[in-house]
């Protein structure tokens, strides 16, 4: 028989969810553009976010502690960030995704602690990191980002040959992105077995390529380079669940 490991409550799993609403709601939709420009570690405006997320944790986690605990971590995150944000010029989209990041972990830190589930967290990590179905699904993931990237360079390498100027390596730059995240997209359409939605994608792609009209974009080099990728994954994809349906 088959035992399922509960790793926490449904009333655990609902403050952690709150929690991060309360994180959504405080750094985005309740904080103003003056907020963020002007925050500085003892700032009005600084005090005047914090209290925000004060409320906001209390109101949607009924727990003073643990409203104290995110207002004054978020403080020390928000003011060591505008103190680098002095230092670092040019990263502001790195900043902006480790603070996030580090807030979020954050949030999941004070969970775990106030909930007392660490042995728990613990076993789910060691469960997610040992199943073999899981391992399989990120081994897809893996595969066709940038291993495939990768070789899709050498591949394509005699095909584009205009690939020279700073646009151009801007626009190659930015094809590898896309590409990345519509193996990614494609891949997961096949581990759920919806085929159909490919066709979708496939469509919506060649309609913004029909209406570009940069040059070195060339359709043969964007062809090739997009069968090649569709064809992999879905490849990958079909040989992870033939995989899986074998346990």
């Amino acid at each position: 028989m088959k035992t399922e490991l509960v790793f926490f409550t449904q009333e655990q799993g609902s403050l952690f969810v709150r929690l991060l609403l309360s994180h959504l709601l405080a750094d985005f939709v309740f904080q103003t553009n003056s907020m963020v420009a002007n925050k500085k570690w003892f700032s009005k405006q600084m005090l005047l976010h914090i209290g925000i997320v004060f409320i906001v944790s209390f109101l949607l986690s009924f727990s003073l502690k643990i409203a104290l605990s995110i207002a004054f971590i978020h403080w020390i995150i928000d003011s060591m960030k505008c103190s680098l944000q002095g230092k670092i010029s040019g990263k502001e989209t790195y900043l902006f995704f480790g603070d996030q990041l580090v807030h979020l972990l954050s949030v999941l830190f004070i969970w775990v602690a106030f909930e007392g589930i660490w042995v728990h967290l613990l076993n789910a990590v060691v469960k997610v990191t040992m199943s073999y179905s899981i391992s399989l699904l990120l081994l897809g993931y893996v595969l066709v980002t940038w291993p495939l990237a990768y070789a899709m360079k050498f591949v394509l390498k005699g095909i584009d040959k205009t690939t020279q100027g700073t646009s151009n390596k801007k626009i190659e730059q930015g094809g590898k992105l896309i590409g990345i995240f519509e193996r990614i997209i494609i891949l997961s359409f096949v581990y759920l077995n919806k085929y159909e939605a490919i066709g979708f994608l496939i469509t919506g792609k060649s309609i913004i390529r029909f209406a570009q009209k940069e040059e070195g974009l060339r359709s043969e080099y964007v062809l090739v380079g997009t069968m090649i990728s569709y064809a992999f994954s879905i490849v990958v994809g079909m040989l992870i669940n033939w995989l899986l349906s074998l346990t």
